[in-house]
């Protein structure tokens, strides 16, 4: 067991385009977190949870930061966040909405059951690199814990 590993992040997003990217902008920001996937909002749900495949922390880590795409096969973004700002121990987990969905009542909606952020999707894995190091900043480091 490695002591002082990285908290994981966890990307949840059924498109392999966006998934290829964010990983692409992670590995250029060159953050040390062990990237987690989900591919639909059941996953997601089962991954938090512990459930199935994800009972292994030492393989799928609880994460310390979830990003959440809003379109998703099985449950969607928004009732991945409902459920999880319903479990105790997740409830203060940080979880961004990453969409490609501009509406404003999807940020509403967003905010109001619980997500920390609401950030558009970029097609550019230079912006992507800084998000990550954005969200790292401010949801990974020490200081964001204390």
């Amino acid at each position: 067991m490695i002591l002082n590993s990285p908290p994981a992040i966890l990307y949840v997003d059924d498109e392999e385009n966006d998934v290829v990217l964010f990983r692409r902008g992670v590995e250029r920001a060159r953050l040390p977190n062990p990237l987690q996937i989900a591919a639909d909002g059941v996953e997601a749900i089962n991954y938090l949870a512990g459930n199935g495949p994800f009972a292994d922390r030492a393989q799928h880590p609880l994460p310390a930061l979830v990003i959440l795409d809003l379109n998703l096969p099985g449950k969607s973004g928004f009732e991945v966040l409902s459920w999880a700002r319903g479990q105790p121990h997740l409830a203060s987990l940080p979880m961004v909405i990453y969409t490609s969905s501009p509406l404003l009542i999807d940020k509403d909606t967003a905010r109001l059951l619980g997500a920390d952020d609401f950030i558009i999707k970029s097609p550019h894995v230079d912006e992507i690199a800084a998000l990550a190091r954005s969200l790292a900043e401010r949801w990974l480091s020490p200081a964001s814990s204390a």
